[in-house]
């Protein structure tokens, strides 16, 4: 009898060290997967913690230029200025085609006087300074109907009345050059036509007369946006 109960005791005690040998398994096995997830979403806040600080640089470093940009001066724009592109969308006047004022531009060139007198498509524009547009310096044409505040919050640039070039925008753009920011300046003359008040597209205008190389604008490409570089010298 006593060796039937202590073969039982021997029993219940090898379960019981097979049961705490579990439990210990078990706990060990939780506390390096809690170890694990520990490790896992600290790297996770470390890598956010770097992405939102990334992103946070980012944004000041805009801030910062834009913050620090400088309006362009009305008589700061005086001089020649040559074609250099453009851009159209849907239906364009006949008056306003950029391809007519390709045209145009041989006998007649693109210039800004020094009292701001926009001279395009054959004919003079006063030009008046409306201030700026994060880095852009933005210049309405008198008569246009032009509103600072509308162009900011949306595309609307004159009356419906209006048909002609309607602002002028010294647009500052970005490229990364071997992990340096380049600021760059372009020139764009926005254009709408009568019944409508948003800009169905512009011209790109830049300093200085036309270069031996020049922008070719393809009359048969039916892409308005589309342009090729060639040279005059041939």
């Amino acid at each position: 009898m006593k060796k039937g109960l202590l073969g039982l005791s021997a029993l219940v005690f090898a379960a019981a060290l097979v049961g705490c040998s579990a439990d210990k398994s078990k706990d060990s096995e939780k506390e390096t997967k809690s170890s694990k997830a520990e490790t896992t979403a600290a790297a996770d806040d470390t890598t956010a913690a770097e992405e939102t600080e990334a992103g946070k640089n980012e944004k000041e470093e805009k801030g910062s230029s834009a913050e620090n940009a400088e309006p362009v001066e009305l008589k700061d724009l005086a001089g020649a200025y040559h074609l250099n592109g453009y851009m159209t969308m849907g239906d364009v006047p006949e008056e306003l085609d950029p391809k007519k004022l390709e045209e145009t531009y041989k006998d007649d060139p693109v210039s800004i006087s020094e009292d701001g007198v926009l001279h395009i498509y054959g004919k003079d524009y006063k030009l008046a300074a409306e201030g700026m547009d994060d880095e852009d310096t933005v210049f309405s044409i008198e008569g246009s109907g032009f509103d600072m505040e509308s162009y900011r919050n949306s595309s609307k640039v004159s009356d419906k009345d209006y048909e002609g070039p309607c602002a002028l925008v010294v647009q500052v753009s970005h490229m990364t050059v071997n992990d340096v920011d380049v600021p760059y300046t372009q020139y764009n003359v926005l254009l709408t036509q009568k019944g409508d008040e948003d800009y169905f597209g512009y011209v790109g205008i830049d300093e200085g007369e036309k270069s031996d190389w020049d922008w070719d604008w393809d009359d048969d490409d039916d892409s308005d946006d589309d342009w090729d570089l060639s040279s005059d010298d041939e």
